[in-house]
């Protein structure tokens, strides 16, 4: 009568599918975006969609955690990521622009804007979506690999997510009161589905490791970002933003001064004699 779980055995552990429904739960919340978005409750896909970015990164670690991965959990997350971080985010930002919520002073999108702002969101769509499938179909790395454990190549989709909402973030902050031009946003969409299918490296906090005389003043940063969200938390989400999109200089120099290092450590030393290969 349903679709039958891909198992050898008779019955599925509850531990086995524990990190899909933390998966399902993401993917859900992305669909729950979208429907926000067609009742211009802007506000509420943008908490749908950080909802969904939670449980993106809950899942993996239970899967690693519980050691029950498997390529149905990679493609089901793989297909959330694209709902949540591609389709929603593309649809609440052409929506967004065409229809402006009640209150907003902003005015509707011109005419002339509407083509290219329409094929702006549909690029980054793709791209996510090309993203994705390049990740899914690519073989693991190995784990041994310094840089393939710090770096991403390319923005991952989450992150691009947040990044290119960052025209709403800045809207629906009560504490800018600035709005980026229509052009400008249509050219910026562009930048960051460009820079999910490139190789530029991208950091991967998952593993980075702080100097012990940093450890307090990064606390102290943590307790006013708390602050501040409690009187505007999309502010906030404007600072995490912006923020993961400036330290892309210094990952670039940094994955290439490692790179470096690692190039060094491999070659053979210069003096050394070459090997010559006889018959015997």
């Amino acid at each position: 009568m349903f679709l039958k779980f891909p198992t050898r055995h008779g019955a599925v552990p509850l531990r086995a599918i524990f990190p899909n429904m933390i998966t399902s739960a993401a993917l859900a919340c992305g669909l729950a975006s979208i429907h926000f978005v067609l009742q211009n409750r802007y506000e509420n896909a943008l908490i749908a969609i950080a909802l969904s970015a939670v449980f993106d990164a809950l899942d993996g670690r239970a899967a690693r955690l519980m050691k029950v991965t498997s390529k149905f959990g990679a493609v089901l997350d793989s297909l959330s990521d694209f709902v949540s971080f591609g389709v929603a985010p593309g649809v609440l930002l052409y929506q967004w622009m065409l229809h402006p919520s009640q209150g907003d002073p902003r005015p509707a999108l011109a005419p002339e804007f509407e083509p290219i702002f329409m094929i702006s969101v549909l690029t980054y769509a793709m791209c996510a979506a090309m993203r994705l499938a390049r990740f899914t179909s690519a073989k693991p790395a190995k784990k041994n690999n310094p840089l393939a454990s710090r770096y991403f190549v390319g923005m991952p989709t989450p992150a691009a997510a947040g990044a290119v909402l960052l025209p709403i973030l800045i809207d629906v902050s009560r504490s800018i009161k600035w709005q980026m031009p229509p052009l400008l946003i249509a050219i910026y969409i562009f930048v960051i589905g460009g820079l999910m299918v490139s190789r530029v490296p991208m950091f991967s906090f998952k593993k980075i490791r702080l100097h012990p005389r940093a450890v307090v003043p990064l606390f102290i940063s943590v307790g006013l970002l708390v602050f501040l969200a409690a009187k505007d938390m999309w502010l906030v989400a404007v600072i995490l933003s912006a923020g993961y999109l400036l330290t892309m200089p210094l990952a670039w120099w940094t994955h290439a001064r490692l790179k470096a290092q690692l190039g060094e450590h491999a070659a053979p030393p210069k003096h050394e004699p070459k090997m010559k290969i006889g018959r015997g």
